[in-house]
């Protein structure tokens, strides 16, 4: 169990003065009870006072009871014959959950501009506008207040039980990565390489200490044209395939019993120019020394200037477009904190960020070198350390 988690939210739920937390969103499913929800058709009730209640359809028992803390869960029909509407099955759920508490405040998921998938990531339920109204209905009486701040503030400093998660899906995420640096080479296409490197992270991530539920979700830019708009927050991947000389750019998310890791590497395909050889090695100085300039106190924006300053030196400053960093964990990306010009995030003991400084432009092609950053009490950790080969 990740009590430190549970107390801590309790902690802020006091301060908020909100009697109970009604979730839905997958990853905040995760956060409070310890089971990653199949699709987003479960909704847990964590209340201040008392053990928290959970409705989950009923052939995920087994995964659910596999998982879950210390909530008591409940079981419905879902997407079978007979199966009764699952709005009516969760308005029962809340309103027998809540009866009798004397809640007044209770806060819900209503502003997340952001969500990380499920498991079942071709079809994601997501709370609506029906969602809330069953909320009101059900919960008559009690205050309904947006939390979605307060979860995300919350979730920022990770425990020590999510830090142990998470180093297990960044190590997960190398078995990719060294599958992308073995298979670049002349000829070969991103599209290969994209499926080169999810068939091993499914092959080898699932089992690995005890990874349950293991994918990863790679693309993989090529050349000069697609690798240089690389900055973008996604890469097409194509059927091109590389010539001598060419870039491979590895974007790669994973995600390991809905903990996330986020990292990236390039390749050349034969023989690296000299100037992509120099580029290169701008890169990895001023990626380190934004790692290493990680610590409690010091500011997202100080971070970043630390490897925006050795890309300044070296004149490239303008073909480094996008911020240096940010959260992540619960998710590919999480909206705080962020390494950026001017950020005033200052960073705290248990903070998971990325450090990912790129440097882009025509005919040299894109460079990235993406690590994930477990800020400790005296400095910072990088999470499944992986080796940076031009």
């Amino acid at each position: 169990m990740n009590l430190e988690r549970l107390h801590r939210m309790r902690q802020a739920m006091e301060a908020a003065h909100l009697d109970a937390l009604v979730l839905r969103l997958p990853e905040n499913v995760l956060l409070l009870s310890g089971y990653w929800p199949m699709l987003g058709a479960s909704t847990l009730v964590f209340p201040l006072d008392g053990r928290p209640q959970i409705l989950v359809p009923e052939y995920y028992a087994v995964e659910a009871s596999g998982s879950l803390w210390d909530a008591d869960a409940r079981w419905f029909r879902f997407g079978v014959l007979g199966a009764r509407d699952p709005m009516l099955e969760m308005a029962e759920f809340l309103a027998d959950v809540s009866g009798g508490k004397g809640w007044k405040r209770i806060g819900y998921e209503a502003n997340f501009q952001m969500m990380a998938p499920a498991w079942q990531t071709s079809e994601i339920l997501i709370p609506s506008e029906n969602t809330r109204a069953a909320y009101a209905a059900s919960l008559a009486g009690c205050e309904l207040v947006d939390a979605s701040a307060l979860i995300q503030h919350e979730r920022r400093r990770k425990t020590s039980y999510e830090a142990e998660k998470l180093r297990i899906t960044s190590e997960i995420s190398c078995i990719g990565m060294e599958a992308f640096q073995k298979m670049v080479g002349v000829g070969v296409s991103g599209i290969e390489l994209v499926a080169a490197v999810e068939a091993e992270i499914m092959a080898r991530g699932i089992g690995y200490k005890d990874a349950q539920r293991v994918r990863g979700y790679a693309q993989v830019a090529t050349g000069p044209d697609e690798s240089s708009i690389a900055f973008r927050m996604n890469e097409i991947s194509t059927t091109r395939r590389l010539k001598h000389g060419d870039v491979a750019l590895l974007e790669l998310g994973v995600v390991a019993d809905g903990f996330w890791a986020d990292r990236t590497r390039v390749r050349v395909a034969g023989q690296p120019t000299d100037e992509q050889a120099r580029v290169f090695e701008v890169l990895v100085a001023a990626q380190e020394a934004g790692c290493a300039a990680l610590k409690p106190g010091v500011t997202g924006g100080y971070v970043d200037e630390v490897g925006r300053a050795i890309i300044r030196d070296a004149g490239l400053e303008s073909k480094f477009p996008h911020i240096t960093g940010h959260g992540l964990g619960f998710g590919y990306h999480e909206a705080s904190p962020k390494l950026a010009p001017g950020s005033a995030d200052v960073m705290e003991e248990g903070f998971f960020v990325s450090v990912e400084p790129g440097i882009y432009y025509q005919p040299v092609g894109g460079f990235r070198l993406e690590d994930d950053v477990l800020i400790t009490a005296d400095g910072a950790e990088v999470l499944g350390p992986f080796t940076k080969e031009l």
